[in-house]
């Protein structure tokens, strides 16, 4: 470090003496102007790696500190979660199905099975839902047909 504070201090000194001269050919005759260049230059370099080694020690602390964070927030996580166990109830057997339940036209069947589905996946959750209206969903198609068209047709090559 001694070093690199002894060519700053020079480096100072050099540039007011290069500076004194007039132009660059005297500049340049000049005997002392090379090892001059040459502490600027070293000076230089050793400030740009000085700084460099200080945000990569940075970067690495900061690095250290965040995966610990991470660790202590899943730690309190998996304790939560321990805590926490949710039990799920055990699946219901389905019957065989016959060719009357394979196509039920009632439409309270459907809700009962819908309203079932959905009570059982907040018990599971823990939370509650209200079901306030059952539609149909109209299929829409999202491309026209002459959209497709061109779809293939510029997909076919693939």
């Amino acid at each position: 470090m001694n070093i690199a504070f002894s060519m700053l201090s020079e480096s100072g000194s050099a540039i007011e003496r290069i500076q004194g001269l007039g132009s660059a050919k005297d500049q340049l005759g000049d005997p002392d102007y090379w090892g001059s260049v040459g502490i600027l230059t070293i000076t230089g370099i050793l400030v740009v790696f000085l700084i460099l080694a200080i945000l990569i020690f940075f970067f690495w602390l900061m690095g250290t500190i965040f995966k610990a964070i991470d660790k202590s927030r899943a730690a309190k996580r998996a304790a939560a979660l321990e805590v926490e166990k949710v039990t799920v109830p055990a699946p219901v057997p389905i019957a065989e199905a016959t060719a009357e339940d394979e196509a039920p036209n009632n439409d309270e069947e459907i809700v009962a099975v819908i309203s079932a589905a959905i009570a059982a996946y907040a018990e599971a959750e823990g939370t509650a839902y209200t079901i306030t209206g059952i539609s149909r969903r109209k299929s829409v198609r999202t491309r026209s047909a002459w959209s497709m068209a061109g779809v293939n047709d510029n997909m076919r090559q693939f």
